[in-house]
């Protein structure tokens, strides 16, 4: 086993602390083992299985970045590095996020109460997919035991210092799991077939996240749409906590209507319409405002 640690620099302000209160509570991630101001989780990068683990000052000034494995050659630590970059939103420069405020001062006021939170995206995109798909139409406890369900059948586990974690499903493993064992499971019939359907989709490479990643978002969500179990909110979901995509809104997400509601006054849940149509006001950056929102919502705000 091979260990290597480094320090990153994220750009100011940022607040790991805040990344770590979002994952520590979130009902997707299952994968990830959450501290005040530590992250740890397995993850595949570059053919290499490897164990991730950040740990942050008080300040947050900085990052510190352990990253272990049974071989770590440059390539495995550079592709460690630009995962925790992305994953975290380390690099971005959020003063134009943060003008919105201006213009809408209700938003405003969200963003000077959370200051350095960043959107923090679930580690792989075919895990977000997945977890969305899982979501759709069951409350989060019961959404929660089927991600780990489908994580028990896949067996897929890492060894780092004798401590085992496990790993995110192969696509082809998903696509070769047995419908009647996952109906068993608690799965529906139809939600079964989307799993593996997407698994299947995923491996042959017919559904390409890299090539999603680089389509306008309008064209990206046709293009997700396409495959059975994806409609428009799991697309939108996908672009934003999967891909990182700036400005994305899933305005039929029953959360962000409810603290949107809230928020502005509707004395009710918001619309999707009305959702859409404040949104205009968030334009480039629509993703980071529905992240607010979720994490607003997350703390009971």
């Amino acid at each position: 086993m091979q260990t290597t640690s480094l320090s990153l620099q994220p750009t100011a302000p940022y607040s790991f602390t805040h990344a770590c209160t979002y994952l520590a509570t979130a009902s997707t991630a299952v994968l990830d083992r959450v501290g005040e101001r530590s992250y740890a989780r397995a993850v595949r990068l570059g053919g290499h299985d490897l164990l991730i683990s950040i740990t942050a000052s008080e300040e947050a000034s900085s990052l510190q970045l352990t990253v272990s494995g049974a071989s770590l050659d440059e390539d495995a630590l550079e592709a460690a590095v630009a995962w925790v970059r992305h994953t975290f939103a380390l690099d971005e420069d959020v003063s134009a996020f943060e003008r919105l405020g201006a213009g809408d001062p209700i938003f405003g006021s969200l963003i000077a109460r959370y200051p350095g939170l960043r959107l923090t995206l679930i580690a792989e995109p075919f895990e977000a997919l997945l977890w969305a798909v899982i979501g759709q139409q069951v409350n989060i406890a019961f959404a929660r035991k089927l991600r780990l369900t489908l994580l028990e059948l896949s067996g897929r586990e890492g060894e780092f210092a004798g401590e085992r974690y496990p790993l995110m499903p192969m696509p082809a493993t998903v696509a070769a799991l047995d419908p009647t064992v996952l109906r068993a499971r608690q799965f529906s019939q139809q939600k079964a077939s989307y799993v593996i359907g997407l698994g299947a989709a995923v491996a042959s490479g017919a559904l390409d996240f890299a090539a999603v990643a680089a389509l306008p978002p309008a064209e990206a969500r046709t293009y997700l749409t396409g495959f059975r179990g994806v409609g428009r909110w799991t697309a939108e979901y996908l672009l934003i906590r999967g891909l990182g995509q700036r400005d994305s809104i899933p305005a039929a997400d029953v959360g962000l209507q409810t603290v949107i509601g809230r928020h502005y006054g509707y004395g009710r849940k918001a619309t999707e319409a009305e959702v859409r149509g404040l949104a205009e006001q968030w334009l480039g950056w629509r993703s980071w405002a529905a992240f607010y929102w979720w994490f607003a919502l997350q703390r009971g705000d």
